[in-house]
């Protein structure tokens, strides 16, 4: 009853998605070929996406319109979730150091990485418009694919190859280098350039470190029994409130900055807290949608957070994406397009062939 007891908690158990799980790919067995899914589930895990995509686009959006620095924001949250995640580890008596030296190396990278990508993200949207970081940002799927094609000498595939300098252009594209558009128009033309470019390095480190983030974890939970994903999701949090802690520091030492009281009692920052903790529903969903939908499909329909935030900013706010910004949205969407079709047509013929196995095997079974 125990044993029964335990493998309900860890199947409940709450869990960490990686920054994108486009590499992912579930195991292929018996079971999951012979599992039929219904058009109800089917689609609830294309509406949980969307509409938590929607939910973490529209939150950000709201609370830079307040005008509450989101770091500052996310500081509620960030403890009251590691704190709950700590309660659940405690409660279930999980391990929360892995005792082998690299299992160790790979759960320190896989929470830093995530904590800073994290971090990354919301300091960069500081200095550029939300679009453009969501743009910079989901390139994070091509930049994962890469990875893994140099970290497992895998061959690339050709959606791979094609993928690639469309990102590339892409990015050219979204963030304008003045050598190669000294007359276009910036699509924030209020913003000091130089801080522009500061927001545009942070997106793509963001991107960068989130596909670390995603070979670590992948490689975390193949070689590690000890650590559950609530583990790790608890030493994302921890890390996270470090580094908004950090900022504070660095506020009122450096910068000379000091916060006083009534400032986190107003309302302004009151309500920019509440959005925040609205916005854990989005992850919920986001969980619930990657249990239910393909990882490519899944990954695909991430592409939500760029459109959701173009239509957020060319509607409640006086700056426009020019023709440039919005190319090179669409051929990084495009380039994560390709590697999601790839990544399909893959795991179908690798489907195929399982199937065709087990059926030569059933049939000498019976001779």
């Amino acid at each position: 009853m125990m044993a029964q007891h335990q493998n309900e908690l860890d199947e409940f158990e709450p869990t960490i998605i990686p920054s994108d799980p486009l590499i992912l790919i579930p195991a292929i067995s018996k079971e999951n070929l012979e599992k039929e899914t219904t058009w109800t589930r089917r689609f609830s895990g294309i509406f949980y996406t969307l509409f938590a995509s929607f939910l973490f686009v529209s939150a950000t959006f709201t609370i830079k319109k307040i005008g509450v620095d989101l770091l500052d924001a996310l500081l509620l949250r960030m403890i009251l979730q590691a704190t709950i995640m700590f309660s659940f580890v405690v409660y279930n008596k999980y391990t929360l150091v892995a005792h082998q030296p690299r299992e160790l190396f790979l759960q320190i990278l896989c929470a830093s990485t995530d904590a800073l990508g994290f971090f990354l993200y919301f300091l960069a949207v500081r200095y550029v418009e939300l679009s453009d970081v969501n743009t910079l940002a989901y390139t994070r799927v091509v930049w994962t694919v890469v990875l893994s094609v140099i970290v497992y000498r895998e061959r690339p595939s050709i959606g791979t190859l094609l993928a690639l300098p469309l990102t590339l252009l892409g990015v050219v594209l979204v963030t304008q280098p003045t050598f190669l558009f000294p007359s276009a128009q910036s699509s924030a033309n209020t913003v000091n350039y130089r801080l522009r470019v500061l927001g545009f390095i942070m997106a793509i480190t963001c991107a960068l470190t989130s596909a670390l983030n995603v070979l670590s974890y992948k490689q975390l939970i193949s070689t590690s029994k000890q650590i559950k994903p609530s583990v790790i999701n608890f030493q994302f949090s921890f890390t996270v409130c470090l580094f908004l802690i950090a900022n504070q520091f660095y506020k009122v030492f450096y910068l000379k900055s000091v916060t006083s009281l009534s400032y986190f009692i107003s309302w302004p920052y009151l309500l920019s807290s509440i959005v925040c903790l609205i916005s854990i529903l989005g992850s919920i969903l986001i969980q619930k949608g990657i249990k239910r939908e393909h990882p490519a499909v899944f990954s695909l329909l991430s592409a939500a957070d760029i459109i959701y935030a173009l239509i957020l900013q060319n509607i409640f706010t006086s700056v426009r994406s020019n023709f440039y910004a919005l190319l090179g949205s669409a051929l990084i969407i495009s380039s994560v397009v390709l590697i999601g079709i790839s990544k399909i047509m893959n795991e179908r013929a690798r489907r195929d062939k399982i199937k065709r196995n087990n059926n030569a095997n059933n049939e000498n079974e019976k001779c």
